[in-house]
């Protein structure tokens, strides 16, 4: 955006000032200084949200200034505002000034890029124990807080928790088929709204027992950020609609996770519920937190909608903020599915396709993936990339060795279901003993997705392999061995894998959503 392109009194802002930088969001402009941050609100209005009265911008700007008060130390510093001084010259001044207004200003220090956690993330500063303290810093920042109040517009918490699913569903419609495909836009919505029905207790329940605070309402990875002393504060805190700021504790906890799934970094998302369980340790938090990754990673998906909406590839984000929605609406998606407590195995012989196959799916949805071939190599202390050339059923390979294996990817599954997190096994499950070994610790659903592959094309992969560097020890003269006595799980859908990756991996999503 050029600067003529700017509303007035963002250019005066950047005159007075002499910051340079803008950044714009459907709701705002933050103009950059050196040392500050000037915010001024947009006249708009997106139905949970009206700024169109300078009034309210003045309301508004005053209440996100005690709102982040709460969570932050000398962010926020003060409400100004912009004044003509005489015909050609305009001022900040405090908001308690008597000249007429003409826009309201919220001013704050400005952290540097490298104190926020996004940036620390980025640069690989951030390990999941790490994550784990944040979280358990972010889970006692919310026990802190008083209870919200009852909203009087509802009879009950439930009530705002569903009016606000409904909206959002509504306030799409006019994006499906366009920026969002309907078969998704349909699933999310039809698991969304019968989760709510069957659970109705719950959020009523959660309300009842001081969970849902005057919290934040958008807990994002760009608005955590450290102080001196390595402890975290949080800024940019809803303001505009007390229904977003009400919320349950597990809800903002599943916001911060879904972000961080949204960089492919499920460790760290996992890492971070985990010190927020240990605080709030109860089962319904447990419960809800696909529900509210459903819901939020939705509404992170509606809100870029609105950004692009009346935009087209002239704009140069144009095509970034269109794959970003349809990543949000996989997200939501997945989670979706995941309300379900489910886990899916892919399965099958070497050389089938199975764990390319499973790194694809993992990469377009937020699974955790356990490969066979990495853990047990990890069990026995092995380089992962140091191929195995031993025989069939011996080593590594034994029946012992096996079946420690898949106990352990069972216990693996279950770990993750303690903090919500749906998994994808990439394993053989040759015998039965296997999958029973398995089970012993998985208490969820379990989806079976078999690959095969004609046995020339399995052969060639094999052959290909020998010349390559994988993990896996697959090569044609133990094949045939695996295939003879193999006794694997029945299927619940069989993916021949001569197809495109892209393609098998929207049959499985078909299948799943079905």
């Amino acid at each position: 955006m050029s600067s003529q392109d700017f509303p007035a009194s963002v250019i005066i802002v950047k005159n007075i000032t002499g910051a340079q930088i803008v950044k714009e969001t459907h709701i705002s402009y933050a103009v950059i200084g050196d040392e500050y941050v000037y915010k001024i609100k947009k006249p708009v209005d997106f139905g949970f949200l009206d700024y169109r009265l300078a009034k309210s911008r003045k309301m508004f700007s005053i209440l996100e200034k005690d709102l982040n008060d709460r969570f932050s130390k000398d962010i926020y510093l003060e409400v100004l505002k912009i004044v003509r001084k005489n015909e050609k010259d305009f001022a900040l001044v405090p908001v308690e000034n008597s000249l007429t207004a003409i826009e309201y200003v919220l001013k704050m220090k400005r952290i540097k890029d490298e104190d926020f956690l996004q940036a620390r993330i980025e640069k690989g500063h951030i390990t999941t124990e790490d994550m784990k303290n944040i979280g358990r810093q972010v889970a006692l920042l919310f026990k802190n807080l008083e209870p919200a109040p009852k909203d009087d517009e509802f009879e009950t918490h439930f009530d705002v928790v569903k009016f606000n699913a409904v909206e959002n569903f509504k306030q799409t419609e006019k994006y499906v088929s366009s920026f969002i495909d309907e078969e998704s836009y349909k699933y999310i919505m039809e698991k969304t709204l019968a989760f709510l029905e069957e659970n109705k207790s719950i959020f009523i329940k959660r309300a009842d027992e001081g969970y849902i605070k005057n919290g934040h309402g958008d807990l994002r990875l760009e608005h955590i950020y450290f102080n001196d002393d390595n402890t975290v504060g949080l800024i940019d805190c809803i303001e505009f609609n007390k229904r977003f700021r009400f919320n349950d504790v597990i809800s903002e906890a599943s916001f911060l996770s879904m972000e961080l799934d949204s960089m492919g970094r499920i460790d760290l998302a996992d890492g971070f519920l985990s010190g927020f369980l240990s605080v709030f340790n109860d089962e319904l938090s447990l419960k809800l937190i696909n529900y509210y990754r459903c819901y939020l990673s939705y509404v992170r998906a509606k809100v870029t909608c609105f950004l692009v909406d009346g935009k087209d590839k002239s704009w140069e984000l144009y095509d970034t903020k269109v794959n970003e929605i349809k990543k949000l609406i996989d997200m939501s998606l997945f989670y979706a599915k995941s309300m379900e407590r489910n886990n899916i195995v892919f399965f099958g012989l070497m050389g089938t396709g199975k764990s390319k196959n499973a790194s694809a799916f993992c990469k377009k949805y937020p699974a955790a993936l356990f490969v066979s071939d990495i853990i047990r190599k990890q069990l026995e202390g092995l380089d992962i990339n140091n191929r195995q050339y031993i025989d069939w059923g011996t080593g590594i390979y034994s029946h012992e060795n096996s079946l420690k294996l898949y106990n352990t990817l069972g216990k693996y599954v279950e770990e993750k279901h303690q903090v919500g997190r749906m998994s994808v096994v990439d394993a053989s499950f040759t015998k039965k003993e296997y999958l029973d070994e398995y089970m012993k610790y998985n208490t969820g659903s379990i989806t079976f997705i078999e690959f095969d592959a004609p046995k020339d094309v399995i052969a060639a992969r094999l052959a290909k392999r020998e010349s390559s560097n994988t993990v896996t020890d697959g090569r044609i003269e133990i094949a045939e061995k695996q295939r003879e006595t193999a006794c694997m799980p029945k299927s619940d859908i069989k993916i021949i894998t001569t197809g495109s990756v892209d393609d098998n991996i929207d049959k499985i999503k078909k299948y799943l959503i079905k």
